[in-house]
């Protein structure tokens, strides 16, 4: 095995719900659990569900969440398998197993010219390729809006950053993905005399100006990066 998998199970580790990645040159390690072990038992049946939103793995046994988990980096490929470890008979029925759309969450300043990039372009372009999109001043309910943005970037596929200003808020977003190695998408306005913070030029990014051609060229661009983000998920 020569890429990292992640295991959601009962019965493992000495605790009675885990969550558990294998890694390749080390092995097995827990990632969350909790539970005691004796309180299964080999006679009962057991409904399990387990969700994976970007890189938040979700397990419910009976349908009570048991556990949660944030994953350093975004799992590869689409394989899903079951597998029993024991002296007793275990028996699998009903399985399920659905997909749901990729999600993108876009990180950028809330005013114009970007909100009409939003609109017309960013969010035009990831919903025709099938992409659940949101920006964090379109998410309702009460709550705070750390934890939100947070969790939109954890349960995102990828994050679409514009980060032609030097905005404290979006590079402390774009600096959280990144942290998470998950996949992102830079978009630059060109303007003269601005350049991209050191830190992050050595990141591909999307240069594009405002003006129809310009729109043309990053719609183009950012469909390429979406759809490689879409064969790899």
């Amino acid at each position: 095995m020569q890429s990292p998998y992640v295991i959601a199970s009962i019965g493992a580790f000495n605790s009675a719900y885990c969550i558990s990645e294998y890694r390749p040159g080390t092995g097995w390690e827990s990632i969350v659990r909790t539970g005691d072990l004796r309180n299964l038992s080999s006679s009962e049946s057991y409904q399990l569900e387990v969700r994976l939103d970007g890189q938040v793995v979700r397990m419910e046994v009976d349908n009570v969440h048991v556990l949660e988990a944030v994953l350093q980096r975004p799992l590869n490929g689409a394989g899903f398998g079951l597998f029993a470890w024991d002296s007793a008979t275990v028996d699998f029925s009903e399985v399920l197993v659905r997909q749901d759309r990729l999600k993108a969450f876009v990180i950028m300043p809330f005013r114009e010219p970007f909100d009409t990039l939003y609109k017309e372009v960013i969010e035009e372009e990831a919903s025709s390729l099938g992409f659940q999109i949101n920006r964090v001043d379109e998410i309702a309910g009460p709550g705070i809006v750390l934890d939100d943005i947070r969790r939109q970037i954890e349960e995102s596929h990828v994050v679409i950053a514009e980060i032609s200003l030097p905005n404290p808020n979006v590079f402390y977003e774009l600096g959280y993905a990144h942290a998470l190695g998950k996949p992102a998408v830079l978009l630059v306005r060109r303007e003269e005399g601005h350049e991209i913070p050191f830190d992050l030029r050595g990141y591909r990014a999307i240069f594009y100006d405002d003006t129809i051609g310009g729109k043309n060229k990053v719609q183009a661009e950012l469909r390429r990066n979406l759809q490689a983000i879409q064969h790899d998920s």
